[in-house]
C-alpha cells in the first residue's frame, strides 16, 4: 500500500518529490483530480493564512493541473469517486477530527484509501491518521472540548508533525508511550 503520504507542511523537499513521483509519475498527476480539504484551517484562531498559500502552491509544485484542484470543506456534498487524490490540510487537529466523527468523514477516508487512491496528509491531516491526537494537547488548542482522542487508526502509531519543532516534547512523549512514534519533518514526509 503506497498510498498514504504523511506530511507536516507539504511535499518540499526535491528528494521527496522524487520519492513521491515513484507511486506517481509527474505526467501522471497532471490529470488527477485533487479535493484539497482546507476544513482544519477554519478551527485556527490566527486570521493569518498565508501558510495556506505557500502550501498550495506545493501542489502545484508537483505538476499537478490548477484546474484538477477542487477545494472542499468537510460536510459539503461531493462525489468522491470523481477524485484521484485527498489532500487533507492542516490546521487545528480537534477541529479536523470532530467534524470528521460528526459527518462520517473518516469512513470515507477508509474506503478511499482500501481503494488505492492516494491520501496526502498535511499536520493535522497527517495526524488523525494515527492511534491517538491527545499528543496535540501540547499544542494545539481543544477548542471543540474533545474528550475521545482516538485517531483514525489507519496508521498504527502516533502522528507528530512538525517534529523538528518538537524535539524535547518528542523525547518525552517518547519516554512516555509504548505505542510507535512518526515524527515528521517540515519539507519531508514519509509514504506508505
Amino acid at each position: 500500500m503506497n498510498n498514504i503520504v504523511l506530511t507536516s507542511c507539504g511535499i518540499r523537499k526535491e528528494s521527496f518529490k522524487n520519492r513521491f513521483y515513484e507511486i506517481i509519475s509527474k505526467e501522471e498527476l497532471n490529470n488527477k483530480k485533487v479535493l484539497y480539504i482546507t476544513t482544519a484551517s477554519d478551527g485556527e484562531d490566527d486570521d493569518d493564512k498565508t501558510w495556506m498559500d505557500e502550501e498550495y502552491k506545493t501542489i502545484l509544485d508537483l505538476g499537478i493541473n490548477k484546474s484538477n484542484i477542487i477545494e472542499y470543506k468537510i460536510g459539503n456534498d461531493i462525489n468522491i469517486n470523481d477524485f484521484d487524490i485527498i489532500y487533507m490540510m492542516g490546521g487545528n487537529t480537534f477541529y479536523l477530527l470532530d467534524i470528521i466523527r460528526k459527518t462520517g468523514f473518516d469512513k470515507v477516508i477508509g474506503d478511499f484509501i482500501n481503494n488505492g487512491k492516494i491520501y496526502i496528509g498535511s499536520s493535522a491531516g497527517s495526524e488523525i491518521l494515527g492511534n491517538s491526537v491527545d499528543i496535540a494537547l501540547g499544542y494545539d488548542k481543544n477548542n471543540v472540548n474533545m474528550i475521545d482522542f482516538t485517531g483514525l487508526k489507519i496508521v498504527d502509531a502516533l502522528i507528530v508533525p512538525h517534529s523538528n519543532r518538537k524535539e524535547e516534547f518528542i523525547n518525552d512523549l517518547k519516554n512516555k508511550t509504548n505505542e510507535n512514534v512518526i515524527t515528521l519533518y517540515d519539507g519531508d514526509g514519509l509514504i506508505l
